[in-house]
């Protein structure tokens, strides 16, 4: 078996060596349990029939923006009013196109573009007058949401934020690790994943998946040091949604819309490495390389191939999970456990160089997990890591947290049971 496993992930990451348009990718269902850290397969022999795990979190601006559309977007008048009242006429004769496509709704009095001093001024009288006197909320609404849609005036960091990092989620799947470190899960999730700033140029993701995992951990030396490889094969499907497309779709009342990105069909496969050391019955260290070869490949379905289908369309670009060195503490003395983990800085290196904009998040690094037990059956148990406190109770097979966010004003629960 070890030999199989072996071959497989030699056989599937040497393509990746001639790879040419590699394009990253973000992937919010990466394994949380013990294949996160293969080498833990060593010492969790346990069989899981049947599991599911249903998540949904989303920050308060957007729930609040759900519930009215309107006047939630109206409270981002005044940084537009204030902003197109600042422009000089390089400003206008860069956005004057986009503006005023946002102000359609009152074309006939929207002024021309200003070409000099006395026509800047006509502009400004006009915008002054019109959200003093004539617009009312669904007029600013609209105009905020064309401007976010036609040019990057809440691009700025100084730009006031309409918070998303909305997640709904469900997971189901089960599988079996063995005595001799063998182990092995199928899953499959679908969900949608929001964007952190929904006034931003940014993507939503909505996707449903199957995967299999398959990992293998021995000890070597003795029985202090183990390490573990896992390999994970996947079928997907996904759709991007614009910032603009999914807040213009409850806006207009309109789900259907948001969808105006093509349909990505892909199979993939990622390879973990991952190492142990017992220190002694209580504590553990774990240092893994994620991602080691993590790849996609993509084929296109447009919109209009739903009504009269001619093929897909082959993605010629190749998507690939950066990697990532996570390094861990396990520390487990009766009823206590606890976990702190140091990640997230590799990958985040390599977020920066592929994306302009990226900027280094250091709060994402360490995470902290702990846990109670009060009972055989019973535990409570809290978490804190990527600005995200959690609060969780698990009776039996039955788990259910609760958590918020420490960067923004939002809630999150999800729930989970196996059997």
């Amino acid at each position: 078996m070890k030999k199989i496993l072996a071959l497989c992930i030699l056989g599937l990451a040497l393509p990746s060596l001639v790879f040419a348009a590699l394009v990253p990718y973000y992937d919010p269902y990466m394994a949380g349990d013990v294949f996160s850290s293969p080498a833990l397969l060593i010492e969790s022999a346990g069989k899981t029939n049947f599991a599911i795990e249903v998540e949904a979190k989303s920050a308060i601006d957007y729930l609040s923006y759900l519930a009215n559309p309107s006047g939630q977007l109206a409270k981002y008048g005044d940084y537009l009013y204030e902003t197109l009242i600042a422009g000089d006429l390089d400003f206008w004769r860069t956005n004057y196109s986009a503006v005023s496509e946002a102000f359609r709704f009152d074309s006939e009095n929207f002024p021309s573009q200003p070409t000099d001093e006395l026509s800047l001024e006509e502009m400004r009288l006009y915008l002054e007058d019109s959200f003093e006197r004539c617009f009312d909320d669904s007029h600013i609404a609209s105009a905020v949401l064309g401007v976010s849609s036609g040019t990057d005036l809440f691009a700025p960091s100084s730009a006031p934020d309409l918070y998303g990092d909305m997640a709904l989620t469900l997971m189901m799947g089960g599988g079996e690790v063995y005595d001799n470190g063998f182990g092995w899960k199928v899953f499959s999730n679908i969900g949608f994943v929001g964007s952190e700033s929904l006034l931003k140029s940014d993507r939503n993701l909505f996707s449903f998946d199957v995967r299999a995992d398959i990992g293998y951990a021995l000890h070597i030396i003795n029985e202090r040091f183990t390490i573990g490889a896992s390999l994970e094969l996947l079928a997907i499907g996904q759709n991007y949604i614009d910032n603009n497309a999914l807040l213009s779709a409850r806006f207009d009342a309109n789900p259907i819309a948001a969808f105006t990105n093509d349909f990505k069909f892909a199979l993939g496969f990622g390879v973990d490495f991952g190492s142990m050391y017992r220190h002694n019955e209580n504590l553990a260290f774990t240092l893994d390389l994620t991602n080691v070869a993590a790849f996609r490949k993509y084929y296109d379905l447009s919109l209009t191939d739903f009504v009269d289908f001619d093929g897909f369309t082959e993605d010629e670009n190749v998507y690939y999970n950066p990697m990532d060195l996570v390094l861990r503490a396990l520390w487990n003395n009766g009823p206590w456990h606890v976990t702190v983990e140091l990640s997230d800085v590799v990958d985040q290196l390599i977020w920066m160089y592929e994306v302009d904009d990226y900027s280094f998040d250091f709060f994402a690094i360490p995470k902290v997990a702990m846990s109670y037990d009060l009972s055989d059956d019973l535990s409570l148990g809290a978490s804190l890591g990527n600005s995200e406190l959690g609060l969780s109770v698990a009776y039996k097979g039955l788990t259910a947290t609760l958590t918020t966010m420490l960067d923004k004003f939002g809630l999150g629960l999800k729930v989970g049971w196996r059997f």
